[in-house]
C-alpha cells in the first residue's frame, strides 16, 4: 500500500516534532510529507527545507493539492476546528494537535464535517502511548485498582511574560486561553482516559491574566465528579517557577498509581498485577523519549521528545489504512474540551464571564 501522503499546516515550534516523526515514518514505508503550509511563506519554506515536501503560503493553496491526503493541523488551538471543517469539505483526512480546538461547539463542527465527508479525524495525544501510562491504563481497565475514588491531576509549570510575547494570540480567549487550555488539556485528557469521563465540574475558581499580561487563566483549581462517582481535583499554574513535572494520580480500593512526567513514579496492587516486562508487549507504546527529559516540558515548550507524536501518528496512519477510528480519535479528544469549557462554565470566565 501507498504510503499516507500529508501537508502539515502551521510551521511553528510543535511542527518540527511532526516533521520529525513523518520523516521515520517515511523509513518504514507509511507516509509522506508532500507540503506544508503558513501564513508567512518564508517559515513553511525553512521547515520544508529541514524535513522535505513543498513550501505552501496557505491553507487553501496547501487543500488544493491532489497529491495530499491527510493534514495535520500544527496552528494555534482556536483555529483547529474551523481548518477541520475546511480539511475535511476538501476531502482530506484531519490529524489536530491539541486540543481539537478551545470551544466546544467548533469541536463538535469539526466532528459533524468530517463524519459527513468520510474522512478519519484524530487528535494529538502523545502522552497516552508512554509505556507506563498504558501499564496504568491496562491496571485501571482490568480492574486491578478496584473501585477508582479519587483520579487528581496537576499541572504547575512555568512560562514568562516572554513566552506568551511570542504570538499575538498566546493567552487569548480566541485563539488559546490559558493553562487549563494549553498547557493543562494533556492533563485534563489523561486522568479522563484513566478514571472515565468528567461529569460535573463541582466548583472552579481561576486567575485570568494574574502576574502575566494575558487574557486567559495562568492559575486555577477545580473540584470534579466522575460518571463512576469518583471525585477529584485539578490544579493548573504557569506561575510555578521553574516549573515541576507533571502529575496524573489514580486512587482505588486495591490498587493506585501515579504518573510524574511521562513515568510512574508509584503503582501499588493488592493481588500481583502483572510482570514488569509485560509494559514493553504494548503494540502502541512508546519507546524511550532519544534522550530528551520530558519533565523540563514544565519550563520549556520545546521540550518534546519524537516517540510519543510517533506512536500516536502511527496510529492514525494506521487506522487510515484499516478504516478504522484511530485510538486517540475525534469522539475521544472532544472529552478534554468539553471538561475544559465545564471549567471555565464554572469558573464564569471568558465569554461565561
Amino acid at each position: 500500500m501507498e504510503p499516507l501522503r500529508f501537508g502539515i499546516v502551521g510551521c511553528g515550534v510543535i511542527s518540527g516534532t511532526h516533521g520529525a516523526a513523518l520523516q521515520r515514518l517515511q523509513d518504514e514505508g507509511l507516509a509522506t510529507l508532500i507540503a506544508a503550509a503558513d501564513g508567512d511563506k518564508g517559515r513553511a519554506e525553512k521547515f520544508t527545507a529541514k524535513y522535505g515536501g513543498v513550501a505552501c503560503g496557505s491553507l487553501e493553496e496547501l487543500l488544493d493539492r491532489s497529491d495530499v491526503d491527510a493534514v495535520t493541523l500544527c496552528t494555534p488551538s482556536g483555529l483547529h476546528g474551523r481548518m477541520a471543517v475546511q480539511a475535511a469539505k476538501a476531502g482530506k483526512h484531519v490529524l489536530s494537535e491539541k486540543p481539537l480546538d478551545v470551544w466546544i461547539d467548533a469541536v463538535d463542527e469539526a466532528i459533524a464535517a468530517t463524519r459527513a465527508a468520510g474522512v478519519v479525524y484524530g487528535g494529538i495525544f502523545q502522552e497516552r502511548f508512554t509505556q507506563d501510562a498504558q501499564k496504568l491504563k491496562r491496571a485501571v481497565d482490568s480492574g486491578a485498582f478496584g473501585e477508582i475514588v479519587l483520579a487528581c491531576a496537576e499541572t504547575k509549570w512555568y512560562r514568562s511574560q516572554k513566552y506568551y510575547d511570542t504570538g499575538s494570540w498566546r493567552g487569548t480567549w480566541e485563539l488559546d486561553a490559558g493553562v487549563f487550555s494549553n498547557q493543562g488539556i494533556h492533563s485534563l485528557d489523561k486522568v479522563q482516559w484513566l478514571a472515565g469521563e468528567v461529569v460535573e465540574v463541582i466548583s472552579a475558581t481561576l486567575r485570568p491574566g494574574f502576574h502575566r499580561g494575558i487574557e486567559g487563566e495562568t492559575l486555577g483549581v477545580a473540584t470534579v465528579r466522575y460518571a463512576s462517582g469518583a471525585l477529584g481535583t485539578l490544579t493548573m499554574t504557569t506561575l510555578s517557577y521553574d516549573g515541576f513535572p507533571e502529575r496524573v494520580d489514580i486512587a482505588g480500593t486495591r490498587g493506585s498509581g501515579m504518573l510524574v512526567g511521562d513515568h510512574l513514579a508509584h503503582f501499588k496492587t493488592t493481588d500481583p498485577f502483572e510482570p514488569e516486562s509485560a509494559a514493553a508487549d504494548s503494540d502502541t507504546a512508546a519507546e524511550g523519549a532519544e534522550g530528551v527529559d520530558t519533565t523540563e516540558k514544565s519550563k520549556d515548550p520545546g521540550a518534546v521528545g519524537t516517540e510519543g507524536h510517533l506512536s500516536n501518528i502511527r496510529d492514525f496512519v494506521l487506522a487510515v489504512r484499516e478504516n478504522r477510528e484511530p485510538l486517540v480519535s475525534a469522539t475521544e479528544a472532544r472529552r478534554a474540551v468539553n471538561l475544559l469549557n465545564l471549567i471555565y462554565k464554572a469558573a464564569k470566565v471568558g465569554p461565561y464571564a
